[in-house]
């Protein structure tokens, strides 16, 4: 949607708009902000969408006011109508309103109604509807939930959430690629479960940790707190109880694996860092592809199996690669979204 030229309603059924008025987060209300600065003629129509988006997004405690609302501007454009033709049978010289711009406004209004019937039915349907967050290659985004948790998504990630939590249910979050997570305590224990894409749960109630979800593994990380991982190995369920500084693998094949490390290693990425722990640089170019979207080809298989240990700060690939030509003593060179690389 062209938001430059959308009007009021048609904004109001805007996902990204929608999502903004009811889940802000920085950089939401950094463009819209922005929008606003650049469109001044818009900040009427934004904020009457914006009311628009509140109305319809009330409970149901609160349908029963809206529902009287409209009922009650229907009924004064029919006692209008009524008046208006009553005064033109009379025969009368009662000078109206209605026959200056009758017509115009009358249609204005009828319009103004079936475009708030169409957004309500619309809204009515999509409100149930998931809702995703997701990042592209390269990008990272943080993410406030409705119940004040915040996401941080690593890049070429996602996460799936209910339009609605209710307060006896668990929070469910379904996650592919990475994400930290930091998780707000509710007053009930009401249960945070984030589930991946290969089945594995993570129970929580309050606390920070680190999933990893990227190809045939599953890999939890515990800053603080305490989680419950729910999984199943060779058709087995399995639970394990994780502790702060525990390093839960789940990986096709070899099964789960359990050790101890320094959180913030695995959590620097937040941070513009990367943390190599004896990485092949086969894991290296895996990396690559999942979160820059790069094809890696090496020129041979012992290359690719040399081994790298190393923090970085990391702007974007160029960083990786460069530390890669400098340790290795490789070439590197680069068509389109494929890298070569090769002993010098």
């Amino acid at each position: 949607m062209n938001h430059a030229t959308a009007t009021a309603a048609e904004l109001a059924v805007d996902h990204e708009f929608i999502r903004w008025v009811k889940y802000p987060t920085h950089e939401s209300n950094v463009y819209w902000n922005k929008f606003a600065d650049a469109h001044p003629y818009k900040v009427k129509e934004l904020a009457e969408a914006r009311q628009l988006v509140l109305l319809l997004s009330q409970e149901e405690a609160d349908q029963e006011a809206y529902d009287h609302d409209v009922h009650q501007v229907w009924e004064h454009l029919q006692q209008t109508l009524r008046q208006d033709n009553k005064g033109n049978s009379d025969g009368g010289k009662m000078i109206s309103m209605w026959h200056s711009v009758p017509k115009a406004w009358l249609s204005v209004a009828a319009a103004s109604l079936l475009v708030l019937a169409g957004v309500f039915t619309f809204y009515s349907l999509q409100r149930d509807q998931p809702l995703t967050y997701a990042t592209t290659f390269g990008e990272k985004r943080t993410i406030q939930l409705p119940d004040n948790s915040v996401v941080v998504l690593n890049a070429n990630s996602s996460i799936t959430i209910p339009s609605k939590w209710s307060s006896n249910s668990p929070r469910e979050v379904i996650l592919q690629g990475e994400a930290y997570f930091s998780v707000t305590h509710q007053p009930n224990s009401q249960r945070f479960v984030v589930t991946t894409s290969k089945g594995t749960a993570i129970h929580v109630l309050g606390t920070e940790f680190n999933v990893y979800d990227r190809g045939h593994e599953d890999r939890v990380v515990l800053a603080s707190g305490k989680v419950n991982l729910s999984l199943f190995q060779d058709g087995n369920k399995q639970q394990i109880e994780m502790e702060p500084g525990d390093l839960v693998s789940i990986t096709t094949g070899a099964g789960v694996s359990r050790r101890r490390v320094d959180p913030a290693l695995y959590t620097a990425w937040q941070h513009n860092k990367i943390y190599f722990d004896d990485y092949t640089l086969k894991e290296v170019a895996e990396m690559l592809e999942q979160q820059y979207g790069y094809r890696v080809q090496f020129s041979s298989q012992e290359l690719s199996e040399q081994k790298i240990t190393a923090f970085l700060e990391v702007k974007n690939a160029d960083d990786i690669l460069s530390t890669l030509k400098e340790t290795f003593e490789v070439q590197i060179t680069q068509k389109e979204k494929t890298l070569y690389i090769s002993s010098l």
